[in-house]
């Protein structure tokens, strides 16, 4: 959020959804789910002691892949909220440079 904003103003910027919340909400959602993971894992580690060597390489191994889908997965979260602010920023942007709405013109017309 910019200086711009004070006040009632800033109130109505947030509820007025032209800054998401979300990104911060994936943000955190994120770091107690990574802690989550690490514990599982941790207890996995140990249970799987008892069992062989090979039980443990296995719970390490599946705990690494955890780790990296749930990154990768708040990641693509992230991304698509990060778009919809781009695209928020370019329409602002087009606004400000022309005050006549832009005409679309067809891509044949009806000689051709």
């Amino acid at each position: 959020m910019t200086n711009k904003y004070r006040g009632a103003a800033r109130l109505f910027y947030l509820l007025g959804f032209e800054r998401l919340i979300a990104p911060v909400l994936i943000k955190l959602i994120y770091w107690v789910g990574l802690a989550l993971i690490l514990i599982a894992g941790a207890t996995g580690f140990v249970n799987a002691s008892g069992e062989g060597i090979g039980r443990m390489l296995l719970t390490l191994f599946a705990l690494l892949l955890s780790l990296l889908i749930w990154r990768l997965v708040s990641e693509l979260w992230i991304l698509a909220f990060n778009i919809y602010e781009r695209l928020v920023e370019i329409r602002d942007l087009m606004a400000r440079q022309t005050q006549t709405p832009a005409v679309i013109q067809p891509a044949l017309r009806d000689g051709d």
